[in-house]
C-alpha cells in the first residue's frame, strides 16, 4: 500500500472535521477565515465585512451610596430619659376618650353619698360604665351619674359593647343618630329609645 492510500482515511477525517467547525461559524468567522486562506470571496458576502458586530456596552456600575448617619447618640438613664420625653410631650387633652372626671370608688360613693355596696351592684348589673384600673380596682366616669344615680339606659346599651371601654367611648363621641350630641348626654335627655338604636347599629359597618 502507497503513502499516499495510507493518509487518505487521514485526510478525510480531517477535512470533514474541518467543515464541521466551518459550518458552526458565523458569517463573520467565515469571512475571515476565507481572507487568511485567500479564498475568493462573493460579492454578495462582502457586505457583510462592513457591518461591525455591535457588542453591548456593559453598564457602568455606579458607586454605591452609603448613608451615614449620627449614630444612637449617647446613653442616658432611665430619669433622664423620662425628663427628655416629658420636654417634648404636648398633652392635649381634646383628644382624651374618656371626657369626664374619672373617679375611684371610695371617692365616688363619698361625693354620691350612697354606700359601697350600692355601687358593687350597679356595677354588676352593668347599670354602671366602671373602667378596669389595675387587677382589681375600677374608675368611674363622673359624666355617668345625674342626681347621685345612673343615668337611665346605660344597662340596655351596654348590651351591644364588648367591653366597657369601648362603650364609654361610643357614649362620648358625637353620633349623627342621636342629632349630632354624644349618646350619653342623648341619654341624661331622656332620648333612651334613639341611643338604644343607635348602638344596635354601631358595629353595622363591621
Amino acid at each position: 500500500m502507497s503513502t499516499m492510500k495510507q493518509a487518505h482515511p487521514a485526510r478525510l477525517a480531517l477535512a470533514k472535521a474541518i467543515e464541521s467547525k466551518v459550518e458552526r461559524m458565523d458569517m463573520a468567522g467565515l469571512l475571515d477565515l476565507a481572507t487568511a486562506l485567500k479564498v475568493p470571496i462573493p460579492a454578495a458576502a462582502k457586505s457583510v465585512r462592513t457591518r461591525k458586530r455591535q457588542v453591548p456596552a456593559r453598564p457602568i456600575s455606579q458607586p454605591e451610596k452609603v448613608l451615614q448617619g449620627s449614630g444612637v447618640g449617647p446613653v442616658v438613664s432611665a430619669a433622664e430619659g423620662n425628663k427628655l420625653l416629658d420636654a417634648i410631650t404636648v398633652a392635649d387633652d381634646s383628644v382624651d376618650w374618656a371626657n369626664s372626671e374619672l373617679l375611684g370608688a371610695g371617692d365616688l360613693v363619698e361625693r354620691l353619698s350612697i354606700s359601697r355596696g350600692t355601687l358593687d351592684n350597679w356595677r354588676k348589673a352593668h347599670r354602671v360604665v366602671a373602667l378596669r384600673k389595675g387587677l382589681r380596682n375600677f374608675v368611674y366616669p363622673l359624666r355617668q351619674f345625674d342626681r347621685r344615680r345612673p343615668v337611665p339606659g346605660l344597662d340596655v346599651v351596654a348590651t351591644f359593647f364588648p367591653s366597657a371601654e369601648e362603650l364609654w367611648e361610643w357614649l362620648v363621641a358625637p353620633n349623627r343618630m342621636t342629632g349630632g350630641k354624644p349618646p350619653i348626654e342623648a341619654l341624661r335627655d331622656g332620648e333612651i329609645p334613639a341611643v338604644t338604636g343607635a348602638a344596635e347599629g354601631a358595629f353595622d359597618f363591621a
